[in-house]
This record gives C-alpha cells, sequence and structure tokens, in this order.
C-alpha cells in the first residue's frame, strides 16, 4: 500500500507515530488503516481515492490545487485536518503516510457518491446495509454477525451495486485491484462471475 514519503503536504506538522494495519472491507477492496496514540482512526489518502474510484493520487491533488471541489467538499462538512503519521510495517520498513479521518472518509464517499462513482455508491449502499442488519438483528434478539458474516454480507452488496456494464467499463488496472472473489481462479468464495451470467 503506501510505502512513500508524502513531501507535499509541507505546511503540516511533524509526524506522529502510528500504529497501522490493513483494513480490508473483503479480498482486494482495502484501505492503510492507522490507530493514532489517542485512539483516533485515520484512514491514508491513496487508499481513500482508490476504493471511491478515483487514481490514488486523486485526493492529495485536490487538496493542493483544486480550490473548487475543496468547496464543494467543505460543504459537506469536510474538515480538511490532514495528517502526517510515520509507522512501522510488518517487515519492520518505516515509512511516512498522509491521512484524513473516518469522519472525512465518510464525508469523501457521499461527494464521490454524488459525482457518480460507482465505485463509491457501492461502497456506501454496503456500509448502510451492514449498519441497517445490525439494528435490526439486534431489535429483534439476534446475535450480531461476525466479522466474516459482515466481510461477507458487504462483498454481496458492493457486487450487487455495480452492474455488469459499469464492470465492463472500469479500467482493466481497477480490476484486478478490485480482485473480486470469483473473478480469478485462487479466489473461489464469490459469486460475481455467476451472479453477471444469470445478467
Amino acid at each position: 500500500m503506501s510505502n512513500h514519503q508524502d513531501d507535499e503536504f509541507d505546511g503540516i506538522d511533524e509526524p506522529i507515530r502510528a500504529e497501522r494495519e490493513i483494513v480490508r472491507f473483503f479480498d482486494g477492496l482495502e484501505v492503510d488503516g492507522y490507530r493514532m496514540p489517542n485512539l483516533e482512526f485515520r484512514v491514508g489518502l491513496s487508499g481513500a481515492s482508490r476504493v471511491l474510484g478515483y487514481d490514488r493520487d486523486w485526493l492529495r491533488d485536490v487538496l493542493q490545487t483544486n480550490a473548487r471541489t475543496v468547496k464543494s467538499l467543505r460543504g459537506l462538512g469536510f474538515s480538511e485536518q490532514i495528517q502526517k503519521v510515520t509507522a512501522q510495517s510488518k517487515h519492520q520498513n518505516s515509512f511516512e503516510d498522509t491521512t484524513i479521518s473516518l469522519d472525512d472518509f465518510n464525508r469523501l464517499i457521499v461527494y464521490a457518491t454524488s459525482k457518480g462513482k460507482k465505485a463509491a455508491l457501492a461502497l456506501q449502499l454496503s456500509f448502510t446495509k451492514m449498519a441497517l442488519n445490525d439494528f435490526f438483528r439486534d431489535a429483534f434478539g439476534e446475535p450480531p454477525l461476525s466479522i466474516e458474516q459482515k466481510r461477507q454480507l458487504f462483498y454481496e452488496t458492493y457486487a450487487a451495486s455495480i452492474s455488469p456494464e459499469d464492470w465492463r467499463r472500469m479500467d482493466k488496472q481497477d480490476i484486478l485491484r478490485l480482485a473480486l472473489p470469483g473473478d480469478e481462479p485462487h479466489l473461489r468464495k464469490g459469486r460475481w462471475n455467476s451472479w453477471i451470467e444469470e445478467n
């Protein structure tokens, strides 16, 4: 994921040491996640851009050069509170990344959805379905889903939200990056291919 220096944001504070983990929504759809010393969770700019259907440098470029988009984001409550972090990977490689809060990530999802980004809409629908499911299970006295069951529900909602036509229009690199289960022979759990054939 993000193993590079972020020199572009010279005006922000010195990097804060954080814990880093890969946050997987399902196999192939993930972001760099960070836990700050105050226990706040944050997400790396590149991963946030990619899961919304943009190229990896989209958010970085927007924050530096696109006042119009930044104004639209501010209108949604985007805080622009960028924080550099330094973290160590499990292989002991130290690196820096630039992050935003989960609240700002949520607002980016809303923005990208309003701009017609299918990946963002699929993400938003998947998160909403998971949350609704949790509340209804609780109301009827059912136990919460396990994290693996939640990932499966997330994946099914995500896959169903992207039509076969949209899938075919996606950039080849986007398709490889998503690597939805079922699209590759070594990923057997998904139903994407059978879903396409049914439609």
